[in-house]
């Protein structure tokens, strides 16, 4: 009887180390990657590697595209369309601005300004697109662009969340 008694109390202790464990996110000592694979630390990895890889591949089309309209003075779409993709982002803009409590005045300059950003960077990244099939550049210069471009990608995330760990 004692004997089981002794039992239930390490079983006892045993199974509220495993709950402080999980809780507290404590480490235990044959234990390393289960914690860390579980983590917050991981979430924001993965987070901040998939946003640096969607902005830095923005980014690559965006300045491609701008080359091309610069070299070439050409743009890939008709005006009508381009006023159209400024509409859609404006009435948006205007929609988020006013949920945010801007007053009326600051409302359509805000969102002017930042429908003009959107489509401004929108068609660059649509030209890039159309320049890069046109003029694909040889497999190392495209890495080292994209690395650059996924850096700066990064660094403006970094920039723009200042989330404190």
């Amino acid at each position: 009887m004692k004997k089981d008694h002794s039992l239930n109390i390490i079983k006892h202790h045993q199974a509220r180390k495993e709950k402080y464990i999980k809780i507290s996110g404590e480490v235990e000592k044959g234990d390393i990657m289960g914690p860390i694979l579980e983590s917050e630390m991981t979430r924001k990895l993965y987070t901040n590697v998939a946003l640096s890889i969607l902005s830095g591949i923005t980014i690559f089309l965006w300045a491609n595209g701008l080359y091309g309209m610069l070299s070439t003075f050409q743009v890939y779409f008709r005006l009508s369309y381009v006023l159209l993709a400024f509409t859609i982002a404006f009435i948006f803009f205007t929609v988020l601005l006013e949920h945010r409590g801007v007053k009326v005045p600051y409302l359509f300059g805000g969102a002017g300004l930042l429908a003009s950003i959107v489509t401004f960077i929108g068609i660059c990244a649509v030209n890039g697109v159309f320049w890069l099939l046109d003029n694909f550049p040889p497999l190392d210069n495209l890495l080292i662009m994209l690395s650059i471009s996924i850096l700066v990608g990064f660094v403006f995330i970094k920039l723009i969340k200042r989330e404190e760990y």
